[in-house]
């Protein structure tokens, strides 16, 4: 009685309509692209003078897979992601009616990178006063070609915009703002005094950066009587030796006593904002760090949301090149075909087991309805975006419920013949045929994963994966339905009067 009580209880939270409690939602069906349409993005990555087209393509591709799984973190939300040409990506979200909602969602994503002050041959360091000099022709540190960052604010621990970017081309050194666009020399006099950020290499010349990243949690400073916000940071393996290594290069021998001197800091980056630049001392060694800032708890807690998700290989431009709301590819039309096909399928299903199964078949009938709904009440509360792929999973999975319910009333109606009572040939049944349901559920299980792996890391293709998802969900659900649901619905009827009338139990009326 217990167990549907529970299936009554999901059954109604699958039909009433959004609901809200605390911090719970429970939102309407979500529908994939081809039937409510969507928003169709397209960004171009911008890349360094000095990358190559093997840097460019391994780069992009990367960042296909981080929107990928910052978007469709389950696998199951169905959006369309992919490259196109060498530097561009197309982004495109189911169900979104608000541009700058899904602009946002893509472009959070944020490149994340650690930079310090760029020095001379002699180890003094870089402003942007010296580029501003009329005998600079070239960069100082030639090793760092096109990575200069020139930062507007100079309060040392705020955060700050970018404000100029040094390139060079044929004519010779030229700074640009954060859209390319050309600046003059003299606009940038006011900010003279601002460093010159470069990437924070370890000894093997790799930059220190958000892909490198193992974790990142928001804590209280205990630093500070007043315990600001801050972020607490931990490097993988290899992040873990590079950062070690930086460390021992930038860190200030006087420790916290020491005066703030760039000499000693470490700049973090966000989409080339800088958002803190803390100075390095002898505790920032061990693979871990702190990112202090002007933080609330709040922003403390969305950066570190942030950086956990992955950061891009690339940085992409803003905004898009291309951004426009598209309409279905298959419409309102299809999904009243679809919900008109399934409801004739699912009619003539159940009577064709009321029929053929009389009152077994009944009890099967009102299992696959609670098969439905716990199935609607799991795709709602993941939740699943049902495209044409993710509604042929659920399809599929119902004949499997179907089938399971057929070998065990075949198994029972076994038992009726051999003289057992409908206490015993209930228990016998699907005792007897839990061997063969849980054999084909295996069997789907493991075609599940393959096909999941297959639409994830062969072919990237979101509608193999919500197939994959919702047929290993459905399989799960009708398993669960089949053997508890109507075993539950059958022993109701054990000791009562119809429990002698074997003819409603069987299909040849079996032995009295």
């Amino acid at each position: 009685m217990a167990v549907i009580l529970i299936i009554f209880a999901l059954t109604i939270l699958a039909l009433v309509q959004p609901v809200h409690i605390g911090s719970f939602v429970r939102e309407d069906m979500r529908l994939g692209l081809d039937l409510v349409g969507g928003v169709h993005l397209v960004y171009q990555a911008q890349f360094t003078e000095n990358a190559t087209l093997a840097d460019k393509s391994a780069a992009v591709n990367r960042a296909l897979i981080t929107i990928q799984k910052r978007i469709d973190t389950y696998g199951v939300t169905e959006p369309i992601i992919q490259k196109l040409g060498e530097d561009r990506i197309l982004v495109q979200l189911p169900g979104f009616t608000d541009i700058d909602a899904a602009k946002k969602l893509v472009e959070q994503t944020g490149f994340l990178d650690f930079r310090e002050v760029e020095r001379d041959t002699s180890g003094k360091l870089v402003y942007l006063s010296d580029y501003l000099s009329a005998n600079v022709t070239d960069f100082i540190n030639k090793k760092e070609t096109g990575n200069r960052i020139f930062v507007g604010e100079e309060n040392q621990k705020g955060s700050s915009r970018p404000i100029a970017f040094l390139v060079k081309d044929a004519n010779g050194l030229k700074f640009t703002d954060p859209n390319g666009n050309p600046i003059s020399s003299s606009n940038l006099t006011q900010y003279s005094q601002s460093p010159s950020w470069v990437p924070s290499r370890g000894d093997n010349g790799t930059p220190l950066t958000g892909d490198l990243l193992a974790d990142a949690q928001p804590n209280l400073s205990q630093s500070t009587l007043s315990s600001q916000p801050v972020v607490d940071i931990k490097w993988n393996a290899e992040g873990s030796v590079i950062f070690d290594q930086i460390a021992l290069r930038l860190h200030d021998p006087a420790g916290d006593n020491g005066a703030y001197n760039y000499q000693y800091v470490l700049g973090i980056f966000l989409d080339n904002a800088r958002i803190s630049a803390p100075k390095v001392n002898s505790s920032n060694f061990g693979g871990s760090a702190i990112i202090q800032g002007n933080f609330t708890t709040d922003s403390a807690e969305e950066l570190a949301n942030l950086l956990k998700s992955g950061s891009l290989p690339v940085q992409l431009k803003k905004p898009p090149l291309y951004q426009e709301k598209v309409s279905a590819t298959l419409g309102a039309e299809f999904i009243n075909m679809s919900w008109k096909a399934a409801l004739i399928g699912l009619a003539l299903v159940m009577l064709f087991m009321i029929a053929y199964y009389r009152l077994p078949g009944v009890m099967a009938s009102l299992a696959l309805i609670f098969y439905g709904t716990l199935t609607l009440a799991i795709c709602k509360l993941w939740p699943i975006t049902l495209s044409l792929g993710g509604i042929g999973g659920i399809i599929v999975s119902m004949g499997i419920a179907v089938d399971a319910n057929v070998l065990i009333f075949e198994r029972m109606n076994e038992e009726f013949r051999a003289g057992r009572t409908l206490g015993a040939a209930i228990e016998a049944g699907f005792h007897r045929a839990w061997t063969a349901i849980w054999d084909s559920n295996v069997t789907t299980f493991i075609a599940c994963i393959i096909l999941y792996w297959l639409g994830s890391a062969a072919m990237h293709n979101a509608a193999v994966i919500g197939f994959a998802v919702t047929l290993f969900i459905g399989a799960v659900v009708s398993m669960f339905t089949a053997v508890m649901v109507t075993r539950t619905l059958l022993r109701l009827f054990t000791g009562s009067s119809l429990a002698n009338n074997t003819r409603l139990f069987t299909v040849s009326g079996g032995k009295k």
